[in-house]
This record gives structure tokens, C-alpha cells and sequence, in this order.
């Protein structure tokens, strides 16, 4: 029985890997089935027009969620990249406006030294601005000095009151200055942005401190310019993947979006996959039967492989493989009803054995019972024989003794 058992599992190990193969066999079968009907120089025929036109509108439904999910993925990745050169590009921005800041307040302030009465058309409010606040810095300069050559001269606290006035007046010449640099800052834009300082920086010379500052000015200008441009293209392309993202209703959930997609692209392969099995069983059904037989008939050459069409070859892969299916099912079919049968016939020798001992249990009880039913017999009589005993015992007494005996 043992034997039985580990045969009937090796069976089944093969039987699985038949079945295996045999569904391998039937998917190459039924994708060239389906592609040979589509392909115009083949045109088969084998396949109706309903089922070509599920497996199509299936196989474009996962190509399109396929491509979706590359795009997707594709498209964040170009997001990431664009936002990185985007944030690099507004530090440098930010690194050169600071640098564009510092460059017009001094190419201000080399306007303001340079400038002449012949300069009053063009950049006399300029200078009236600047002039007026240099004025009051350089008084403010002057009382600053004077505070400390006074300093000098004073007592103990009244030199600590003076430092003390000193330190106030220092804090007001730096807030002074920072404003006056603003204001070169602000003007000395408003003047090279819309030319007006071209001539006269150009008349100035390269080499003198106008045309030093204006160079340099304007080539951070430039620079700003090239990073201001590269930062909107930067922004338009970012604009462009974003919008991608929407079309793919993956801007807000990116993730959620691509993890729908795939569970939309594995349930097309798993219904693709039934759809190429089934065309390939449909087909083979026609010409061979469960057993790898063929339904041709035997009569003629409608039975041979030869007489079954294009796919001949197919078909004779698939009869081996049912047909080996068939063998190896009968066999463990053959081995399982082996092993209940002998189990039935543990079960009969089991109830023969049990009949034999009932049986000879019946025997003994019913001799028992023969003998109970003789020793009553003979109870019985020995019975009677004591009441005719005491009949006539009673007889003989007297009658009053009699009655007095039965009363007892």
C-alpha cells in the first residue's frame, strides 16, 4: 500500500507538470491563432471577429496603461529634475541680485563723483536726489570728528557721556549710509536699465571708475538676464510635465494613480490570458477530444494529423499532452481504486471476524439459554412436588390446627 501511495504521488507530481506544459501549449497556440488571424499576409480565419476584436481592445487597453505608467514615471522624474534646476538657478539668481544690489550702489556713487554741469539734462534729478543726503552725510561725518578731537579735552564723565554721543551719532552715519547706497542702488538702476548712463560711461573710458562700474554692472546684469531667461524656461517645462500629470489624473496622487494602472494592466493579462487559452481549446476541441484522440474519424486519412490544416503540428503537441494527461489520470485512478479496494477487503476480513465471534457467541448463549430453561423445567417440578407435599401434610392435621397453620 505504501508503494501505492508514493506511485500515486509521483503521478500526481507529473500529472501537475503535464497540465502545466499543456497550458504553456495552449497560450503559444492561441497568441498565434489570434495573431495569425489579424496578420493580412496569413488571414487563418481560425478565430471569429468577436473574439479578435476583445483580444484587441484588450491588448490596446494595457498597452495604453502600460505607456501611461512609463509617462508617469518618466514625467515625475523630468518633474524632479526641472524643480532641482530650478532651485539652483533662483539661489544663483538670488547670489546675483545681492551682487547687482552692491554693483549699482557703487556705480551710483561713481555717477554722483563724476558729475558736471554739462550732465544737468540727463542726470540732474539724479544728482539732486543723492547730493542733498551726501551733504547731510558728510556733516554728519564732520560732527563726528569734532565729538572726537572734543573727547580729548573732557573729564573722566564727560568723556563717557561724549562716547556715548559719539556711539549714537556712529549707529546714524550707518543707517545714513545704508540709505544712500539704496538710493545709488535704486536710482543707478532705473539709469542703466533704460540706457541713459550708456554714453556717458562709454565717453568716461574702460579704465576710468564710471566705466570700471558700469562694466561691472552690466555684466552681472547680463548674468541675471541669462539666469532670469534659463528659470522661465525652466518654468514653462515644469508647466508642461505638470500638465502631462494632470492629463494623466496623476497630479495629486501620483502613486494611487500608477498602483490603479497596474491593477488595470494585471487584470487585462489575466483576462487576456483566459481569452488565448480558450481560443486555443476552442480550436483543438474541434479536432481532438479530452483524450488526445482525434475527432476525425477513422475512416479514410480524416484521422491523421496531416489532414487537421496549418496548425497540424499544434494539434499533435496538444493530442500527446492530453493524451499522456489521460494515461496518468487512469493510472492513479487505477492505483486509488487499489488502495479501496483494499481497504474494502481489510473492512470485509474485519466483519467476517466479527461474524465468526457473534456467531460463536450466538452458539454459547443459546446452549446457556437451553440449560437455563432445563434447570427451570426441573424447578418447576421439584416445585409441584413440594406443594403436593404440603397439601398432604396440611391434610393430616387436625382442623382447628389446620386453619391456625394457614393463618400463619
Amino acid at each position: 500500500m505504501n508503494e501505492q501511495r508514493k506511485s500515486i504521488q509521483s503521478l500526481t507530481i507529473l500529472l501537475d507538470e503535464k497540465r502545466g506544459t499543456l497550458s504553456n501549449t495552449y497560450y503559444q497556440f492561441g497568441e498565434k491563432l489570434l495573431a495569425d488571424s489579424v496578420d493580412p499576409v496569413i488571414l487563418s480565419g481560425a478565430v471569429n471577429s468577436e473574439r479578435l476584436e476583445s483580444w484587441q481592445a484588450l491588448r490596446a487597453s494595457r498597452e495604453a496603461d502600460t505607456r501611461t505608467v512609463l509617462d508617469i514615471k518618466d514625467a515625475l522624474a523630468r518633474e524632479q529634475e526641472l524643480e532641482r534646476f530650478r532651485k539652483e538657478i533662483l539661489a544663483q539668481l538670488n547670489e546675483e541680485n545681492i551682487l547687482y544690489s552692491n554693483e549699482l550702489s557703487a556705480l551710483g556713487k561713481a555717477l554722483c563723483d563724476s558729475y558736471t554741469p554739462e550732465d544737468v539734462a540727463e542726470f540732474g534729478d539724479f544728482y539732486d536726489k543723492v547730493a542733498s543726503q551726501q551733504d547731510e552725510l558728510i556733516k554728519l561725518e564732520q560732527k563726528q570728528e569734532k565729538m572726537r578731537r572734543d573727547i580729548e579735552q573732557s573729564g573722566f564723565f564727560s568723556k563717557m557721556f561724549a562716547q556715548l554721543k559719539i556711539a549714537g551719532v556712529a549707529t546714524t552715519i550707518r543707517q545714513f549710509r545704508s540709505r544712500l547706497d539704496r538710493l545709488f542702488a535704486v536710482e543707478a538702476r532705473t539709469l542703466l536699465e533704460n540706457g541713459t548712463i550708456d554714453a556717458k560711461a562709454e565717453a568716461a573710458g574702460p579704465d576710468s571708475p564710471l566705466g570700471v562700474r558700469f562694466a561691472s554692472a552690466r555684466e552681472v546684469q547680463n548674468r541675471i538676464a541669462t539666469l532670469t531667461q534659463r528659470d522661465q524656461a525652466v518654468f514653462d517645462d515644469l508647466a508642461a510635465v505638470r500638465a502631462a500629470l494632470d492629463s494623466y489624473g496623476a497630479s495629486s496622487n501620483s502613486s494611487a494613480r500608477i498602483s490603479e494602472l497596474r491593477s488595470s494592466i494585471k487584470e487585462a493579462d489575466k483576462k487576456i490570458d483566459s481569452l488565448v487559452v480558450l481560443t486555443a481549446r476552442e480550436y483543438t476541441d474541434k479536432f481532438l477530444d479530452e483524450n488526445g484522440r482525434s475527432l476525425l474519424g477513422n475512416t479514410g486519412d480524416g484521422h491523421t494529423f496531416s489532414d487537421m490544416g496549418m496548425y497540424a503540428r499544434q494539434l499533435e503537441q496538444i493530442a500527446v499532452l492530453r493524451s499522456d494527461i489521460w494515461t496518468i489520470r487512469q493510472k492513479i485512478d487505477v492505483l486509488e481504486t487499489s488502495l479501496k479496494i483494499e481497504s474494502l477487503d481489510k473492512n470485509i476480513s474485519s466483519y467476517s471476524r466479527s461474524v465468526e465471534e457473534y456467531t460463536r457467541k450466538i452458539e454459547q448463549y443459546t446452549e446457556m439459554i437451553a440449560n437455563l430453561r432445563k434447570t427451570i423445567a426441573d424447578a418447576e417440578l421439584d416445585k409441584e412436588a413440594l406443594v403436593q407435599h404440603r397439601i398432604s401434610v396440611e391434610a393430616s392435621l387436625p382442623r382447628d390446627a389446620r386453619n391456625e397453620a394457614a393463618s400463619e
